[in-house]
């Protein structure tokens, strides 16, 4: 085993690591307006609105918060991994929402993985089709 000195953050594969992560990423639902899920390293953040113009409004606004805390304790977010999805939106293109933290553009996907697979039509299809 080699050690090494640690500065920020805690060393993959330690055993005292999900205890430290969720200590450490707890305050992160305090932040902003979101409805937050959090299960083992994954947050799914979640915002409702009928005005599809002021959702994309304050899904920007609140990503900015959230942003501001992740680089105030730390913490970095896998911009490869972040994807949104829209759900009972028929009018509205998934792509017409401009979602940005730290100036990237977050995809829109048409499934995403929560505790399984679920798609913008709220049904497990995709997961059983595994």
């Amino acid at each position: 085993m080699h050690w090494h000195e640690t500065s920020c953050g805690v060393p993959q594969s330690s055993v005292i690591l999900p205890l430290l992560f969720l200590l450490c990423i707890d305050g992160i639902t305090q932040v902003s307006s979101f409805h937050t899920t959090l299960f083992a390293d994954d947050i799914n953040l979640h915002m409702s609105n009928s005005d599809f113009t002021v959702l994309q409004t304050t899904v920007n606004l609140e990503l900015c918060k959230i942003d501001h805390w992740l680089r105030a304790n730390k913490l970095s977010l896998n911009y490869n991994k972040t994807n949104f999805m829209l759900l009972n939106y028929q009018k509205h293109n998934p792509t017409s929402l401009k979602m940005i933290i730290n100036n990237y553009n977050i995809s829109p996907k048409d499934s995403l993985k929560v505790q399984g697979v679920l798609d913008n039509k709220l049904s497990w299809k995709p997961h059983v089709k595994r």
